[in-house]
């Protein structure tokens, strides 16, 4: 009887251990995207990004990073599924939505690619320039439509917005600040 005390004592220090090592973890993964974030010009449009993904809870900076390039790259697919919906229901804005189609094909089929290969290397300076060109790109996308409004204006700003960010982000990764 003592010696099973004895094992459940040790089994229950085992888990013990084990569950504090995971929330320190945790809590450390999310310092992490508060230092990071807060290094960002949209605090709250990244940490909100960042959080929502599981993957994030264990993240260094270029796994943060990537989290932040795999956020645009569904953002940008998803804005293509609306570009073509407006293609079909808007035929009088049939230049600049193809326009926009153009542009954000290249955002989603080539800047971000190659900035997540970029961020794969720790290449900081060429991911930013792919942020730049996909920034630019979604800026020309929304400029087209003027004078008249877009459709894709709530999209165009959140998705230039994490733009931004990534931009930041991989900034960050030169830094001795924040690398975990």
């Amino acid at each position: 009887m003592a010696k099973m005390l004895q094992n459940c004592g040790v089994t229950s220090l085992i888990v013990a251990m084990t569950a504090i090592s995971f929330l320190a973890a945790v809590e450390n993964s999310y310092d992490l995207i508060a230092i990071a974030c807060s290094k960002t010009p949209y605090y709250q449009l990244c940490e909100s990004t960042l959080r929502n993904d599981p993957k994030s809870w264990d993240a260094n900076l270029n796994g943060l990073t990537l989290i932040m390039l795999n956020s645009l790259s569904f953002r940008s697919n998803r804005t293509l599924d609306a570009i073509n919906q407006f293609l079909k229901e808007k035929p009088e804005l049939k230049v600049p939505l193809t326009n926009c189609l153009n542009l954000y094909s290249s955002v989603v089929n080539f800047f971000i690619v190659d900035a997540i290969k970029a961020a794969n290397r720790s290449d900081i300076p060429l991911g930013q320039e792919y942020m730049y060109d996909s920034k630019k790109s979604i800026h020309d996308c929304e400029n087209g439509f003027k004078p008249n409004p877009s459709p894709l204006g709530v999209a165009n700003g959140i998705n230039s917005d994490i733009c931004d960010i990534a931009y930041n982000m991989f900034g960050l990764m030169n830094t001795t600040l924040i690398h975990s």
